[in-house]
């Protein structure tokens, strides 16, 4: 039974001998070429482009006015709360006036005065001037008299100086009517003066606009170096912005220009372009103006800068751009396999990049999914879709 056991055993691994001889795998087994990746390719052109840059800030009022009074005094009334709208002209605060009432009373009375006086004084010339003909009349009377010695020598005299007193009374009223306008015009100039002191008494807005602050209570004693109130109009706002010389040379005022603020695009005018530039930071500052109802005040805004028109300027696709180690390539195709070209990039414009160096027009290069790719590789290539985006 043993002997049995023992020749099965060896019978049974003697076909297991056999089974592992028959199923060994070959010892030299014949390499596979690996299937070529399948890539998109695609001639390079030249483009006449127009880059654009953003810049963001934040909208401002198109105008703000901080406002004080011309003349010191006291705060009688305030009518006016922050957030009210005003128009032109409307009144914000005011002064007590009694005095200043009181200064244009006076001096339009003053005025009064003198145009009756110089009425007056014009009669009066009149009826001198006739007077001294009648005494000039007189004199020549008794002169003609006492050559004939009917009349004594002191009465002629008498007759002599009373002519000499109407010609010193005629001078002096002359005197007065001919500098008559000049004292009119200043009496005049005084009762103006009160005029306007009365009506810098109140504080009125100087456009249409919203109160933005109140900065004095009734009872305050004010003085015109003390800011009182601020008005602002935000019918349309400002974005202010700061931009290199090359953005500053590309624009122009007047200039229409897109400005994106709360997910909406809106056409924003350019009102201001400073030429030259911030001597420390050596900007330029920009103001480009937008209507008021799309935004608050302080709202950020974003616009789109267009530069110099890039003409006839060789252009990829920025996916055909593999970066790496701080060099920049792209895939060359020759027709079976890759050839990885160092190469400039310039500016990007839209979904293109400019390329300055290493590239020429009409050569085809490899512009999508390139970071898998390698130098030598082996590929089909198939023509790219120039109408999908990236």
């Amino acid at each position: 039974m043993k002997k049995a056991t023992q020749r099965n055993l060896l019978i049974a691994l003697a076909a297991l001998a056999v089974a592992l001889v028959l199923t060994r795998p070959d010892q030299s087994p014949q390499l596979q070429e690996p299937v070529p990746a399948r890539v998109q390719v695609d001639k390079v052109l030249n483009h006449d482009l127009t880059p654009q840059e953003t810049v963001s800030g934040h909208l401002a009022p198109m105008r703000r006015a901080l406002l004080h009074f011309e003349l010191s005094g006291q705060v009688s009334a305030r009518l006016v709360e922050p957030g009210q709208a005003v128009g032109a002209g409307s009144m914000l605060l005011e002064l007590a006036a009694d005095d200043f009432r009181d200064a244009l009373a006076r001096a339009e009375a003053q005025l009064e005065l003198e145009r009756r006086n110089i009425d007056k004084d014009r009669e009066l010339l009149r009826l001198a001037r006739r007077n001294h003909a009648l005494q000039q009349d007189e004199v020549a009377r008794l002169e003609q008299l006492g050559q004939d010695s009917l009349i004594s020598q002191s009465r002629l005299d008498e007759s002599r100086i009373k002519l000499l007193q109407l010609q010193s009374e005629v001078a002096s009223l002359k005197n007065s009517t001919d500098t008559a306008a000049a004292r009119l015009r200043l009496l005049e100039a005084e009762r103006s003066r009160a005029a306007r002191d009365l009506q810098r008494t109140g504080l009125a807005a100087p456009f249409a606009g919203i109160v933005y602050r109140v900065l004095v209570e009734v009872g305050d004693y004010v003085t015109p170096n003390q800011t009182a109130a601020e008005v602002i109009d935000i019918s349309r706002l400002d974005l202010n912005v700061e931009v290199r010389g090359e953005l500053a040379d590309a624009l122009s005022q007047g200039q229409k220009l897109g400005v994106t603020v709360n997910a909406q695009e809106v056409k924003g005018e350019l009102v201001a372009l400073q030429v030259d530039p911030d001597p420390e930071t050596f900007t330029h500052a920009l103001r480009i103006r937008i209507p008021g109802d799309v935004a608050r005040s302080g709202s950020v805004a974003r616009v789109r800068l267009p530069l110099r028109r890039l003409q006839h300027v060789v252009a990829v696709p920025s996916t055909a751009i593999l970066q790496d180690d701080g060099d920049t390539y792209v895939f060359r195709f020759d027709g079976e396999r890759l050839q990885r070209t160092a190469v400039t990039i310039g500016q990007h414009v839209g979904n293109l990049v400019v390329i300055s160096a290493g590239l020429s027009s009409g050569e085809r290069i490899v512009v999508r999914d390139v970071a898998a790719l390698s130098d030598g590789m082996r590929v089909t290539a198939a023509q790219a879709d120039r109408t999908a985006g990236p």
